[in-house]
């Protein structure tokens, strides 16, 4: 008896699925629920090019501690003196007190750091951003977690100006004035006599800054690099980081 009635279960579900597949056919949608897996992704035609990189960077020890002082002072970067500019136009003089070492204090930012110059195009004249970022050189010491001795690095800043062939497109010289947003009364000399992005070469160049080409702050050799070491800076010389 028992075997009967499932008998009768089974034929009864059968014909139920076979009437719903004769009221489908191909006319009537089929839905599916749930979540699909994702398309293919398109064959691409034609792979694209990555930009070309003109990018030179390299460590440098300070040649003239006085004038590269101001360069920094100029730029913000340390100083124990400036101004702040109010919302509604007022001026405010701020003199800071700090101990020996500390960053606010120009005299631990002047010995090392690191320069970067990107050209903009693989010839001459072109546009060029100049990145100079001052490394800490004070007593001041910091440690991570395993103990070692961590380097301190400060802000850096960055100014885009035009670089141009000189001594018959042998080298380059790049003039950064404060109309280029420098800041200040003295214009930053990039100059470079006998080597050039062009040319595909390392660049050997020197840095001046003050009254006259004379006073030299960095002479450094700077190497050919695949992409940028320190990304674009945060802050330009009219902000104050320090």
């Amino acid at each position: 008896m028992k075997t009967f009635i499932k008998l009768l279960i089974l034929s009864f579900v059968s014909l139920i699925f076979l009437q719903c597949g004769k009221k489908t056919g191909n006319k009537d949608p089929v839905v599916i629920s749930g979540q699909l897996p994702p398309a293919p992704n398109p064959v691409a035609t034609g792979a694209e090019t990555a930009k070309p990189v003109y990018v030179y960077g390299g460590h440098f020890s300070v040649y003239n501690s006085s004038f590269y002082k101001k360069l920094l002072e100029t730029c913000r970067r340390c100083g124990l003196k400036r101004l702040i500019q109010g919302p509604y136009g007022q001026t405010q003089y701020q003199r800071f007190w700090t101990s020996h070492q500390d960053p606010k204090r120009c005299e631990n930012w002047l010995g090392k750091g690191y320069i970067q110059i990107e050209f903009l195009e693989n010839r001459l004249p072109t546009k060029a951003k100049v990145l100079i970022q001052p490394k800490y050189t004070g007593s001041a010491v910091i440690y991570d977690f395993q103990g070692k001795e961590q380097e301190i690095w400060g802000e850096a800043f960055e100014i885009t100006a035009s670089a141009r062939p000189i001594n018959e497109n042998k080298g380059f010289e790049v003039l950064v004035s404060p109309s280029d947003g420098l800041f200040g009364v003295y214009t930053m000399v990039i100059k470079s006599n006998n080597t050039n992005h062009v040319k595909n070469s390392d660049l050997h160049v020197t840095v001046s800054y003050g009254q006259h080409d004379s006073q030299t702050i960095i002479s450094q050799k700077l190497n050919k690099l695949t992409k940028r070491a320190v990304a674009p800076a945060q802050f330009s010389c009219s902000q104050y980081t320090n």
